[in-house]
């Protein structure tokens, strides 16, 4: 009798497995985006992801590691980063985009402290590298000329105590990043390179002031800002209405939007 009642038990449990299996129980899909960034509120909030499983992890970077590897499924990331950093020729040959699937387009901007004065500046100095060509030069590195943003136009901040006096007395720009090509990342020879890092060296020099690049905690951007242990946010930032509100951002200059991240077939 014990037998059989164990026997009915193991069929049972079987039955359930095998219906499980049927129903899409394995069918559970991983989508991953960096923490704090435009791609995890994508992943969060857009219907499309609605069935997956949704994992923040600490860089795009990685959530490209995570699709390699096999555990994720898929990553929603930049747009500017997929360009030269997946595909053939890449660490991330076997990854691709799926083509007809994006999300809404973004602008990228420059975060200062709200209500800093040095956002001015800096606007200006943006404007004079477009006119001159510089820009479009360094985008070309990086292939991301067709992404610039040529409108310049911007009112003025009016600072009761001038940030802009603070930077210019220590004379460098501390500017906070976070690593991801093309924007910032290290060569093969540890060498800090990239669109961010090249544009900001070239407005740093039209303002008479040394660069000095601080890699963050993206989730603590907007403290270190604050807390004057860096100047500004200069790192592809999406801008965003909540962000808007609470720090100083400079003109826009690169269009992006989300894209998905899959292994090629």
């Amino acid at each position: 009798m014990k037998m059989k009642k164990l026997f009915a038990v193991l069929m049972a449990v079987l039955m359930v497995a095998l219906c499980f299996s049927a129903c899409g129980g394995n069918d559970v899909k991983i989508v991953v985006a960096e923490a704090g960034s435009a791609g995890e509120t994508v992943m969060n909030t857009d219907s499309y992801f609605a069935d997956f499983t949704k994992t923040p992890v600490d860089t795009q970077a990685k959530t490209l590691t995570e699709v390699k590897s096999g555990t994720a499924d898929m990553a929603v990331i930049d747009y500017v980063m997929s360009i030269g950093s997946i595909g053939e020729g890449t660490d991330f040959a076997d990854l691709k985009i799926i083509e007809d699937v994006s999300f809404s387009p973004e602008e990228y901007g420059i975060a200062f402290r709200k209500g800093s004065d040095a956002v001015n500046y800096v606007n200006k100095a943006i404007n004079e590298l477009e006119a001159d060509g510089t820009l479009t030069e360094i985008a070309k590195k990086y292939k991301l000329q067709d992404l610039l943003l040529g409108d310049g136009t911007f009112e003025e901040v009016k600072a009761e105590e001038s940030d802009w006096e603070y930077i210019q007395k220590k004379g460098k720009l501390v500017v906070g990043i976070t690593l991801f090509a093309p924007m910032n990342y290290n060569d093969e020879n540890g060498e800090l390179i990239g669109f961010e890092t090249e544009f900001a060296k070239a407005v740093a020099a039209k303002l008479g002031l040394e660069v000095e690049f601080q890699v963050i905690d993206w989730n603590s951007k907007e403290t270190e800002l604050a807390s004057k242990n860096i100047d500004c946010i200069w790192n592809g930032m999406t801008i965003d209405a909540e962000r808007a509100a609470n720090m100083q951002i400079s003109i826009p200059y690169m269009e992006n939007k989300q894209v998905v991240v899959v292994k090629a077939d």
